[in-house]
């Protein structure tokens, strides 16, 4: 029953990991170079606390407070991406320790109310996501019956 828990709690980690950064991604979600990214991260900060600013009806103090922390860790995680480029156990560890420090953070910026919703929404993107994944996973294979 607990590994069962601390499963969930790591998926749930990884998957917030992912989700936030795939929220502050730009349009088609790609950089000049083709690669995924969406900018430096004091843009992908901005367009998140815009997104956050939209969705939460944050007030101008918790703009800035929010503006401010999805600074800190979008600089953290391209920190923590250069450092472990190629390694991907070793960056989704640390990714997953800066979503979970940053999470505790905004709960005490965010109202209850406000956190519930964030929380709602970000399950919801994340589901998403996996459909889209699953989605893409069946692209590119060839049907049997085609040559």
């Amino acid at each position: 029953m607990n590994m069962m828990k601390k499963i969930v709690n790591l998926s749930l980690a990884l998957a917030l990991v992912i989700g936030t950064a795939a929220w502050a991604q730009p349009e088609g979600g790609r950089r000049e170079d083709g690669r995924r990214g969406g900018g430096d991260p004091a843009e992908r900060a901005e367009r998140l606390t815009a997104s956050m600013t939209d969705l939460l009806a944050l007030t101008e103090e918790q703009q800035n407070e929010v503006g401010d922390l999805n600074l800190e860790y979008a600089m953290k995680m391209k920190e923590t991406r250069d450092e472990n480029e190629g390694d991907w156990e070793a960056m989704r560890g640390a990714m997953m320790e800066l979503n979970q420090e940053k999470e505790e953070k905004l709960a005490t910026v965010l109202s209850e109310e406000q956190m519930q919703l964030y929380q709602e929404k970000k399950k919801e993107f994340i589901r998403k996501a996996r459909e889209h994944r699953g989605k893409r996973k069946g692209k590119g294979k060839k049907d049997s019956t085609s040559q």
